[in-house]
Formats: structure tokens, sequence, C-alpha cells
């Protein structure tokens, strides 16, 4: 009786080895060449526009910084999207005196003296780049941002 037992015993723990010994599997995230995470999607047309676009990492508000601003006079942003079925959005103009290499944010929300408020429901996120070339023609590069929150 005492063998059957030490066998059932061996048996169980060579069962737990295996199990705990069996690697797990998980699908690792999707990161586009260039850093852009799998949820913004860009598009250009013609001339590239250096510009690198990301989510914050809270997810409140997007991060953009220009790479190289050779060859450009300036360039205008367009950032909309709804939240709860109202239109919301913003923009501005980077130019080479205002430091094109310096991270800008854009959230998801708005801020009045250090208190902010972030929308939820966001849907048709979108990022447009105009770019004002010194060669006088004009380039576009958009991000469509994927929202599931």
């Amino acid at each position: 009786m005492k063998t059957k037992s030490l066998v059932l015993s061996f048996i169980l723990v060579l069962l737990l080895n295996l199990v705990a010994a069996a690697p797990a599997l998980a699908a690792k995230p999707f990161v586009a060449k260039g850093g852009v995470a799998k949820k913004i999607v860009h598009k250009t047309t013609g001339f590239t526009i250096p510009v690198s676009a990301k989510f914050r990492p809270d997810r409140k508000g997007l991060l953009f910084n220009f790479t190289n601003f050779n060859g450009i006079e300036s360039v205008s942003y367009s950032f909309t999207y709804t939240a709860n079925g109202q239109p919301q959005g913003a923009g501005g103009t980077v130019t080479s005196d205002n430091n094109p290499s310096q991270q800008r944010e854009l959230l998801f929300g708005t801020c009045s003296t250090a208190i902010c408020t972030y929308h939820g429901n966001i849907k048709a996120a979108r990022l447009v780049f105009t770019a004002k070339l010194t060669n006088g023609k004009t380039a576009v590069r958009s991000f469509r941002i994927k929202t599931n929150f």
C-alpha cells in the first residue's frame, strides 16, 4: 500500500512539474516601424513630414515632436475627435522659431489653471499635419487614432 501511495505521489509531482514548466503563450504588442504604436495609423502624401506621434502613457492624450525641420517653413496641425457625441479639437502651428524638436502634448480634454477634465467615449480621433515647405509646396501627414476607451 505504501508503494502504491509513493508511486501516485511521484506521478503527481511529475505532472505538476510538467504543467509548471510549460511556457506561457501570449502575443507581443505590435509596434510599427518608427515606434508608432499599433493604435495610431498614419498616412502620408508626397514629402514625408518628419513627425512622430504616440499616446501618452496614461492614454489621456497624444505626444508629438518633429525629428528634422529641414526644408520646412511651418507646420500647422489639427487634432479632432468626438467625445460623448460632441465634436472636440485643438490646433496650432510650429515654426523653426518655436523649437520644433520640443515634444508637444494634445489632451483628450481641457485644462484650466492646472485642473484638467478628460473626455470620455472618444471616437473618430484624427491628427493632421500640413507643412508649408521652403520650395513653396505643401505636404500633408495624417494620423488616424484608434481609440477604445
